[in-house]
């Protein structure tokens, strides 16, 4: 698993994460829900990649659901993780790996492996959609495109095609469309219609990459109510804000 780690004012570094862990003690089910978004941290290193730190999910300061955490890569292969997702990479002690961290007692060989970890993750920031796990991992740092809208459109000089859509939880995005492109946007003409997606599909099929602003959609469902992009071609690029 691996992420962007935001610091405010569009400052952030990245990290390998080590673990993910959370807290819910309530009996009422309203602080219950509470605690299940504000009591979940991950573990990754520091900015100086020094140390690990226990890194809270969602900003407690904001009264929305703003992510401090960006997932661009969802695989937890390599993970010892118990049924409720909670847990870490392997090689780490799973059960005491929080309170060592909240104490700043982390083995010298454990925090040394983590660091050489890290050293060899491959952050990408211009990540192309090849693959399914492509699409799951851009799905996991749009939040499904929720809340997103299409700030810029524009036809590049190579008749590629650059989105940039603002509103994502966190940060916004930008894409790239090359080959074969094809779209249809009125359906979010903010003069006429709502411009913020709901929910988001992205998808490879006979050879295209299709984005669409529903879920569980096909391009044999579309039609004029909807919003779409397809490419052969499709890259983007995550800007923290």
């Amino acid at each position: 698993m691996y992420a962007i780690v935001r610091q405010g004012d569009g400052k952030y570094y990245t990290s390998v994460v080590f673990g993910y862990y959370q807290s819910v003690t309530a009996t009422d089910d309203y602080q219950r829900y509470l605690e299940r978004i504000h009591n979940r941290w991950f573990i990754v290193l520091n900015a100086e990649k020094t140390a690990l730190v226990k890194q809270v999910i969602y900003d407690p300061n904001n009264k929305y659901l703003i992510p401090l955490v960006l997932i661009t890569d969802e695989d937890t292969s390599g993970w010892t993780l118990r049924e409720d997702y909670q847990g870490a990479v392997d090689f780490l002690p799973e059960a005491a790996l929080l309170e060592m961290v909240e104490r700043g007692e982390v083995p010298e060989e454990l925090l040394r492996r983590c660091i050489e970890l890290d050293k060899q993750a491959r952050y990408e920031p211009y990540p192309e959609i090849r693959t399914q796990r492509d699409i799951e991992n851009l799905e996991c740092v749009s939040g499904y495109f929720h809340d997103a809208y299409i700030d810029k459109l524009e036809t590049l000089e190579n008749g590629a095609l650059y989105l940039l859509f603002d509103g994502v939880w966190g940060c916004k995005i930008e894409m790239w469309f090359a080959g074969d492109v094809a779209y249809a946007v009125e359906s979010r003409n903010p003069e006429k219609w709502d411009q913020y997606w709901m929910d988001s599909t992205v998808l490879l099929q006979d050879g295209y990459i299709w984005l669409i602003d529903d879920a569980d959609m096909t391009p044999e469902e579309l039609n004029d109510g909807y919003c779409w992009f397809r490419a052969r071609r499709v890259k983007y690029h995550v800007i923290p804000d």
